[in-house]
């Protein structure tokens, strides 16, 4: 299921960095969207699409109060529609906004060609019925399992453009800007639509690399990775190896791990690479790791396939995360009745004549539960 996390909003009824079902995000951009419109008052809000994995799969800002679209969904449904696509693209684009339009309430629907005004999309958006466009299997578009973001360029250089409009030269500055982050805009258009190689070809080309954002650096990186130009993703971290190495292991690719790990050892690298490849006890005695919350989550279940709950007790001490705390309180659950069944086992093998049948079952029922634990 999709989610929407704002990041950076002028509006304190959007919170930023929680994350929104696509239902209560399109119920709250369009109150926001229908109440600013009323006031005559215009913000920005800058948002990601994050699929079940929290990977950002799209990037934009909503622009409220501008009449320009209902609610995020229907502005994301815009801005897509103005892309030149092959049948290919389309295809991977219609199951994108497929999987959008799933989640949006059914009566904050739109049509796919928007109308001009809020008012006249408002009295459409009542008739429309959605038909389901493609089959399941073009349903995932998230390209190589990494970050691919579709950037929307910002109104913000032309609002400064139109308050520096006595300087020349400040608006031939803006004017390149806006020129190069065009080209960065067409260049993830490519990234998410699944041309990476002409991604990265045009990214390689760019020289202003001061001026991507962080965002788009990992979008870059990303590509890098992908290609196996290792070195060349670090650089673009400025030579810091270890973010490299920590979006190689959230992807769990081990094979690439490994291979990133021979070239640039380090202890984070050891530390990951143990448990993909679930080495529990080599895991637990790396020393020198920087520990993350990730980390901790790791190392906590590590513990846990070790049989040694104290540990990891201890290790998801440091950080909050209540799934995880439940993990561990389910895995003493089950080893209790584990035993309890072992008891029962034992008492039944005591007993003269013995119940063969009871033991057998209680027998099958041990193995399911040890089955169970060993999958948890």
């Amino acid at each position: 299921m999709l989610s929407v996390m704002f990041m950076k909003s002028e509006t304190k009824e959007l919170k930023t960095f929680q994350k929104l079902s696509i239902e209560d995000a399109c119920e709250i951009t369009f109150t926001l969207e229908t109440h600013y419109q009323r006031i005559n008052k215009k913000a920005n809000a800058d948002f990601f699409i994050l699929d079940e994995e929290d990977q950002e799969v799209y990037s934009g800002t909503l622009s409220l109060g501008s009449g320009r679209a209902l609610h995020v969904v229907d502005h994301i449904k815009q801005k897509l529609a103005l892309l030149k696509m092959d049948d290919i693209q389309e295809a991977r684009k219609r199951s994108f906004l497929e999987q959008l339009d799933k989640e949006v309430p059914d009566h904050l629907k739109v049509v796919d060609d928007p109308p001009s005004s809020l008012e006249e999309t408002t009295e459409n958006h009542m008739q429309m019925n959605e038909a389901p466009i493609l089959s399941t299997r073009n349903r995932r578009l998230i390209y190589g399992g990494g970050i691919l973001s579709l950037l929307i360029l910002s109104a913000t250089c032309f609002s400064t453009v139109a308050t520096s409009q006595d300087r020349a030269e400040t608006i031939q500055d803006l004017q390149k800007q806006v020129k190069l982050e065009q080209k960065i805009t067409g260049t993830y258009e490519k990234a998410i639509l699944g041309d990476s190689e002409g991604a990265l070809k045009r990214l390689s080309s760019i020289d202003e690399q001061s001026r991507l954002t962080k965002e788009q650096k990992n979008v870059y990186m990303s590509l890098l990775i992908d290609q196996k130009k290792y070195k060349k993703a670090i650089q673009l971290q400025e030579n810091h190896p270890e973010v490299v190495e920590s979006m190689i292991s959230k992807r769990g690719d081990i094979n690439a791990l490994k291979e990133f790990q021979q070239t640039f050892p380090s202890s984070n690298g050891a530390f990951d690479l143990a448990y993909h490849e679930q080495r529990w006890e080599d895991m637990i005695r790396q020393s020198g790791v920087e520990m993350t919350d990730k980390r901790y989550e790791m190392k906590a279940y590590g513990y846990l396939k070790l049989d040694k709950v104290k540990e990891a007790k201890e290790a998801a001490a440091h950080i909050q995360n209540q799934g995880l705390n439940q993990k561990i309180e389910t895995y003493e659950k089950m080893k209790k009745e584990i035993e309890a069944t072992k008891k029962q086992v034992e008492e039944e093998q005591k007993k003269d004549p013995k119940d063969e049948k009871k033991i057998q079952s209680l027998t099958d029922q041990q193995k399911k539960q040890e089955e169970a634990l060993k999958n948890l």
